[in-house]
């Protein structure tokens, strides 16, 4: 019986009987990568045969499992003692590579693809690692390897303000959470579509978590403990105007428009608007949005939730990664929380996931499939289609999406922005909106503060409209 083998020395032998020149053709791989393989699954026990007619490798015998359990090895590293504490300065290339990569998580056969290396050697670097102090661990539920702690691999140009802490922080907790979401399974549930029923959608965006606005006469008009209190309100509006708007529903959508935290240094003297760092905006989010989560899984058939990353939660030091958005904290941590209540309690079974990229938009379907939603968050698009060069714009992006409704939020101002292409919803924020919305030259004077959109989508399009304001609005 032969050890077991990885996904990479299977997909070899599945290539068998062939020469090493059709191996590289049929894997797109190198030549040393093939021999590593070969020699990896006769270290394994596994007998091959040569002809050195034909160049042909081929399997001793047919008793080899080629499809194997899919179960990665995994390093024996529990007799390995550390001699110090972890110093990134001391590290190689490759092993910055590793520890990087194990931040996040991964298995000894992904980095020894990755480094084009025997999987043995990567083995050496992960006790290396272990030795000099990193907290190098085996995750045998999530069948991969891990570092452990708050350390995070980068230049000493991000060290020293506010900010750049605000980046470091990011990287651990975001992390922390990859490893974790590797363990779980992705929530997911079927979006079907019945005849004469509807979709119910709500948009939610700018909740802008660390804000502190005050008025002219001192009074204090949004800050960050009310948002836990705006968020249970539009979940208790949207479900009160979906009895009332009278259909049946097949799917709810929740539109998370992004800019759901306010970040820090993101303007000049941002600072003195805030009342939370970075840590405590994620955080106040979490529950709040859970038991939104929770309650449209009571009174809907399948809750769909659509995550966009706003441009608030950019990570802007220097050398940061495209992707590092502190909103992807927030949907991520809601999206695990969800995946382990369906693991664990067999609950939320009726909840499907779906997290934009820190990229201007994401797509998504409606009326099972029928119609398709556009989900930006709006910086890169203005809320107006009157000028040619806005028209410009928002018929590229019809052509490039082909979208049945398209939503954005950023500009603070609520409505349907009135051109001759299908419906673009634009939903405000809680926040007092002041200066920004002033400039852009769209807001309207109102005597309510707008909070979020909801409507019911048949497969016509959009059969109701409502706008959720502050009128009923009473913080605890």
């Amino acid at each position: 019986m032969t050890e077991a083998l990885t996904d990479a020395q299977r997909e070899f032998l599945e290539c068998l009987p062939a020469t090493t020149a059709e191996v590289v053709d049929e894997l797109g791989i190198k030549r040393t990568s093939v021999k590593d393989r070969r020699d990896g699954v006769r270290d394994k026990g596994v007998e091959l045969d040569f002809d050195q007619s034909t160049h042909v490798w081929s399997i001793a015998g047919d008793d080899v499992d080629t499809q194997g359990d899919d179960t990665p090895a995994l390093p024996d590293l529990e007799d390995v003692d550390a001699k110090g504490d972890p110093d990134e300065s001391e590290l190689t290339d490759r092993e910055r590579y590793v520890a990087r990569e194990l931040q996040t998580g991964a298995t000894v056969e992904s980095l020894a693809d990755d480094l084009d290396e025997r999987e043995s050697i990567v083995v050496e670097y992960l006790r290396d690692l272990k030795r000099q102090g990193w907290e190098v661990y085996v995750d045998e539920t999530a069948e991969h390897v891990a570092i452990e702690g708050d350390h995070t691999l980068r230049s000493s140009e991000h060290k020293g303000t506010r900010t750049r802490k605000a980046n470091r922080w990011w990287e651990s907790r975001h992390n922390a959470l990859a490893r974790r979401f590797k363990a779980l399974d992705d929530p997911t549930a079927e979006l079907e579509a019945t005849p004469g029923r509807e979709d119910w959608v709500t948009h939610l965006t700018d909740l802008h978590a660390g804000d502190y606005v005050r008025q002219d006469d001192g009074e204090v008009v949004y800050k960050t403990a009310i948002v836990p209190d705006v968020i249970d309100y539009t979940t208790e509006q949207s479900i009160y105007l979906a009895e009332k708007h009278g259909a049946e529903y097949d799917v709810a959508h929740l539109l998370w428009g992004g800019d759901m935290v306010t970040n820090e240094g993101i303007y000049e003297g941002q600072f003195e608007d805030l009342d939370s760092w970075l840590d405590e905006q994620v955080d106040v989010l979490h529950d709040p949005l859970l038991r939104q989560v929770k309650a449209f899984s009571n009174r809907f058939d399948t809750v769909n939730i659509v995550c966009q990353a706003g441009n608030h939660g950019d990570m802007r030091a220097s050398g940061t990664s495209k992707q590092a958005n502190a909103d992807l904290l927030v949907f991520k941590s809601i999206r695990n929380t969800v995946a382990a209540f369906q693991r664990e309690y067999d609950d939320l079974q009726n909840v499907n996931f779906a997290i934009g990229q820190a990229r201007g938009y994401r797509n998504f379907p409606m009326r099972g499939g029928q119609l398709t939603g556009h989900l930006r968050h709006g910086e890169d698009r203005d809320p107006q289609a009157s000028t040619s060069a806005r028209l410009k714009e928002w018929m590229s992006t019809l052509l490039e999406h082909d979208y049945d409704i398209a939503y954005l939020g950023h500009h603070h101002v609520t409505g349907m922005i009135p051109w001759d292409g299908p419906p673009i919803v634009a939903t405000g924020s809680p926040k007092p909106s002041g200066e920004f919305v002033e400039r852009l030259g769209v807001g309207v004077p109102s005597r309510y503060q707008s909070i979020a959109t909801v409507h019911g989508v048949s497969d016509d399009g959009i059969t109701g409209f409502y706008p959720v304001d502050d009128r009923k609005f009473e913080p605890s």
